[in-house]
């Protein structure tokens, strides 16, 4: 999927997510380079994992990185999301592939 489909199936979402929530996620797509083939449920994954890998790569950060993180978080339950549309019988192999990857 493209930034712009990405963005389409975020703002899709409800319960819309809070404004400084949502800056953040649009934030993080759209300075995203993304695989069009990849499915969406991985490029999901991969965008929380690249979110939690800045707050990791920050351990003297504070209270500033929360929002960073709850980003990192919805990225991953919207990964999730994607996967159960799609096929839900794959979330464990899901699970498994975001737990094996590096942030």
């Amino acid at each position: 999927m493209t930034r712009r489909e990405v963005l389409a199936w975020l703002e899709a979402r409800r319960p819309v997510p809070p404004d400084a929530l949502r800056a953040g996620l649009e934030a993080a797509v759209s300075g995203a380079e993304l695989t069009p083939t990849a499915p969406l449920s991985d490029q999901l994954a991969l965008l929380g994992r690249r979110v939690l890998g800045r707050v990791v790569g920050r351990p003297a950060g504070g209270r500033e990185l929360a929002l960073e993180l709850l980003v990192a978080d919805a990225f991953i339950t919207y990964a999730f999301e994607a996967q159960s549309e799609v096929d839900a019988a794959g979330l464990a192999t899901l699970a498994e592939r975001i737990a094996g990857s590096e942030p």
